[in-house]
Parts: C-alpha cells; sequence; structure tokens
C-alpha cells in the first residue's frame, strides 16, 4: 500500500471517529417567556375594525396585547375610538381607561371614565363600563349611565342604556333627571 494511500485511510478514520463521538452542541439562548404573555404586544397602536366594504371602527391605544388562545386583545394606557358610518362619515368618538376586543366577534367592553360622544357633541354619554356590539352597530351598558341630550334640552341619569352608534336613538333604563323646556 503507498504511503498516500494510507494518509488517505487514516484521516479518513479520523473523521469518522470524530463524528460518532457525544459531542455536545453549544445550547441556544432561549429567552424565558412566561406562560401568560400575550403572542402580540404593541405601544401606541392603531386597530381598524373592517367590514368588506366599510371601516366601522379605528381604535387608537397606549398598549395592546393580543392572545390567540384566549381569543382577546386586551388594551390599556388609554383607549381612542372613532366609529364611522357606512357613508365613511363619523358617527361618534370614544374614550376610555382601557378596553377588552374578543377577537371572534370584534366586540368590545371598555372600562373606567368611558365618555361616548356624537359628531358634533349633540349627545355625551359618560359611564364606567360600556360595551360595544360590532355585528348590531350598538352601545350599551349595564352601569350607571349620564345622558346629556344638548339636542333636547335634558340630563338623564340612569343604569344602563343601548344606543345606536350615532347616539340618535337611546334608551335608559331606571332614568332620573331633568328636562329644560325647549324654546
Amino acid at each position: 500500500m503507498s504511503r498516500s494511500v494510507a494518509r488517505l485511510l487514516f484521516v479518513l478514520a479520523l473523521l469518522a471517529a470524530a463524528g460518532c463521538g457525544d459531542r455536545q452542541e453549544t445550547p441556544i439562548n432561549r429567552a424565558r417567556i412566561a406562560a401568560d404573555a400575550p403572542d402580540e404586544e404593541s405601544w401606541n397602536a392603531t386597530i381598524i375594525f373592517a367590514d368588506s366594504s366599510w371601516t366601522k371602527a379605528r381604535l387608537q391605544v397606549g398598549h395592546a396585547r393580543k392572545y390567540y388562545s384566549r381569543g382577546e386583545t386586551l388594551l390599556d394606557s388609554g383607549v381612542y375610538v372613532e366609529f364611522y358610518a357606512s357613508d365613511g362619515s363619523l358617527n361618534a368618538t370614544l374614550v376610555a381607561d382601557s378596553a377588552r376586543v374578543d377577537d371572534r366577534t370584534s366586540d368590545m367592553t371598555a372600562y373606567g371614565a368611558v365618555h361616548i360622544e356624537s359628531d358634533g357633541g349633540e349627545r355625551i354619554i359618560d359611564t364606567d363600563e360600556l360595551k360595544y356590539d360590532h355585528e348590531g352597530e350598538r352601545v350599551h351598558s349595564q352601569a350607571r349611565v349620564s345622558i346629556v341630550d344638548n339636542i333636547k334640552g335634558q340630563t338623564l341619569h340612569g343604569v344602563g342604556f343601548t344606543s345606536n352608534l350615532s347616539l340618535t336613538r337611546y334608551t335608559i333604563y331606571r332614568p332620573t333627571g331633568t328636562i329644560r323646556p325647549q324654546q
């Protein structure tokens, strides 16, 4: 056997022996993520709620956390929403401390110092909790509510209400308040 063939066999034997050993791979540096951590997280985000033909609402938030397995998005650090009519005109605006969006239905519940105002400020609603029904295009609450209707010249208080998004047709439950005669 020639020396070059012997060297080649020796090198091949070394390579084979090196490949068969129990080498320990350097572990990948993995971040430790809590089991309840969100799948997505955003700061100063804008979320659009749209139908196939038009934008129904535009939401701005300071902090958003999306959880795929729970089918929800949690919003905090200030929530601002604009609700639009099918013709693209602004119906109403909503401001709240925080909110929860059901990602399956696009329904939203706003919490803490909820203030909703019709375009132009004709009607103003203040409450601690308000639910937005995406499919029915309505807002409602079971909490204490104050409704200022500048068109009718009245301020009503009650527990619970339902309204369309433009706040032109509303029902207040267990009402109390004052009505000024129209002049």
